[in-house]
């Protein structure tokens, strides 16, 4: 997929969440609005912006074990075409409280091992109120510091390149959490970190209480920037 046709789909899929969760709250839906719930407009934003068939709760090529007891992890969803698939997609709804940190970026590792063994896109997509986005997107651990002290955000919405997130070390806020839930998969080599493309996020409204959908392409290392995990001493 061509850089431009990465943005329009970010773009697509920002403005339509937004407009939707709008449309559901002037309907007074707010109590029902959780990930489960996006399932339905953000499956329908992809199946109109994408070639092939849109498949949802797919399991994860990399992380669901076989002959593991219940239910196995799986990808919100996935874009198949013609035998193949070519995206990957990961939702979080950040509810009044928001959502951990450690979380968000388990989410992100998920989508690079998937990319990587597909060899494929993957997205990232955050919704909630501006409020809730902006204050998680704003906090402290999602915006570590580099050696010159300078906040290096791990999803940035402001400015253009794109940011390499370091999960390996466990300096960071998210490290030890992060790393409790990369422990409970030891046969599995990950990236030493992921790299995430400026964000989208259509309309940008100031307000408060309005509900947003910020979009983020994840994109997946290399081969030999893959090890096997072990929590550090």
């Amino acid at each position: 997929m061509t850089v431009d046709k990465k943005l329009t789909l970010r773009k697509s899929i920002s403005e339509g969440l937004s407009s939707w969760l709008t449309f559901e709250h002037q309907c007074r839906r707010d109590d029902l609005f959780s990930e489960r719930y996006l399932a339905l407009p953000i499956a329908q934003i992809l199946a109109a912006n994408t070639p092939g068939k849109v498949l949802a709760e797919h399991n994860h090529p990399v992380l669901a074990l076989p002959g593991a007891d219940g239910r196995p992890l799986q990808l919100d969803f996935v874009v198949e075409e013609s035998g193949q698939i070519t995206l990957v997609v990961e939702t979080k709804w950040a509810g009044a409280k928001g959502v951990s940190v450690a979380s968000v970026v388990w989410d992100c590792v998920r989508l690079e091992l998937a990319a990587h063994y597909y060899g494929c896109d993957a997205l990232f997509i955050l919704a909630g109120t501006r409020a809730t986005v902006d204050k998680m997107l704003s906090s402290a651990p999602l915006n570590p510091k580099t050696s010159r002290g300078k906040p290096s955000p791990v999803l940035g919405l402001n400015g253009n390149g794109r940011t390499s997130v370091n999960v390996q070390s466990p300096k960071r806020d998210f490290g030890p959490a992060l790393h409790k839930k990369m422990s409970a998969y030891p046969h599995v080599k990950y990236p030493r970190s992921f790299v995430c493309g400026t964000g989208t996020q259509i309309p940008k409204d100031p307000t408060a209480s309005a509900y947003t959908a910020a979009v983020w392409h994840i994109q997946p290392e290399a081969a030999n920037k893959h090890f096997t995990f072990k929590i550090p001493a």
